[in-house]
Order: C-alpha cells, then structure tokens, then sequence
C-alpha cells in the first residue's frame, strides 16, 4: 500500500479514536482539501461513506443537499495500527428516541453497570489490550514505551489514550523535572 499522507493520519487516527468511527472534518481544511483527502481514503478502501443521519458529523454535501459522513474500516484501522474494542467495525447509526431521552432516576446506575464493562475492555491479544496492561502497572509506562511496544504513530498513541479515557478509565499523567511524561491507570473502567 502507498504512503499516507500525515493529513491521512490524522483523519484516520481521529476516526478510530471516536467510539462511531466517524471522520470530521478538521478545523482549518477547506472543501477542496476534505473532498480530496476524503475521496482518496475511499477509493483506498480506509473509509466509506454512509448517508449522514441527524446527529452525524458531514464530511461533505452531494449536489442535492443531502450530507455524507465517512466511517473508518478495517483497513483503515490496519493501515494506522489500531484495532476496534470487538474487532470489527461498529455500525454508525443516530441515537434514537429512546437513547435520547433521559434515564428515570435509580435507573441510571443500572444502564450504566450493564453497558460499562463490556464496552470499555479491547479484545484479548490486542495492541490496545497491550497499552492498558502496560498502563496498568504501578510504574506506569511513557509514550516512547508505548510506541516502541505498539509499532503506533505519536499521535495514534495518544488517541488511543483519549480514548481510554473516553471508555471511563482514570488515565494520570505525572512528571518529573527534566524526564518524559509517565502515564498510569488509576481507576479502570469497571471498578
């Protein structure tokens, strides 16, 4: 496969780090740039494009008016070194009626318990299994350990940390005079 671009990058990184899998477009690229960055990574096969439902993020607008957003694939999460929590691509769908509404009190807690730990816990064997074990020790572990365990970017690293986070871990990040930042696992999703 050819080179990627670091504009590729960091959609795709971006896209994986987000629980829907969805891409959005970045702050400062205009709409040539996004059509363009975004009809490369579709033709490669790294993302598809799904019809934007209401509360979706658009990567861009058919001639109709109708809004289009691009969901990472497999191969776009191969291609970067980032593994999906159930190993394979979540459907991206719009909250619906239901999910929007808010829970009845007492029984937030319960939707919460049952959704919690499955949702926050990567495959077994995974890289991202591999950083939590790491993250997990008493010590903690450092970016650069990350990376040299992982084979990730930089700044795939560091999205797969926002989203532990995301999942409900307590990620701390301490530093030393004049030494790399240390993260650690303070509170893991299910406790």
């Amino acid at each position: 496969m050819a080179k990627l671009t670091d504009t590729q990058l960091v959609v795709l990184s971006k896209a994986a780090a987000r629980d829907d899998g969805l891409a959005v477009v970045p702050a400062k690229m205009n709409k040539a740039a996004a059509s363009k960055v975004g009809s490369s990574l579709v033709a490669r096969k790294l993302m598809r494009q799904l019809k934007a439902k209401p509360g979706m993020p658009v990567w861009r607008e058919e001639e109709n008016g109708h809004g289009i957003s691009l969901m990472i694939t497999r191969a776009g999460r191969d291609a970067i070194g980032v593994e999906d929590d159930a190993g394979a691509i979540k459907e991206a769908t719009a909250p619906t009626a239901k999910q929007k509404m808010a829970p009845v009190a007492g029984k937030a807690s319960a939707a919460k318990e049952s959704i919690a730990p499955t949702a926050s816990r990567p495959r077994v064997g995974s890289k991202q299994a591999l950083v939590i074990s790491m993250l997990s020790t008493k010590t903690g572990s450092t970016i650069d350990a990350l990376i040299d365990a992982t084979g990730w970017l930089p700044h795939t690293t560091r999205a797969a940390l926002t989203g532990l986070r995301k999942r409900g871990f307590a990620v701390e990040r301490s530093r030393a005079d004049g030494e790399a930042s240390v993260y650690r696992i303070v509170k893991s999703a299910g406790a």
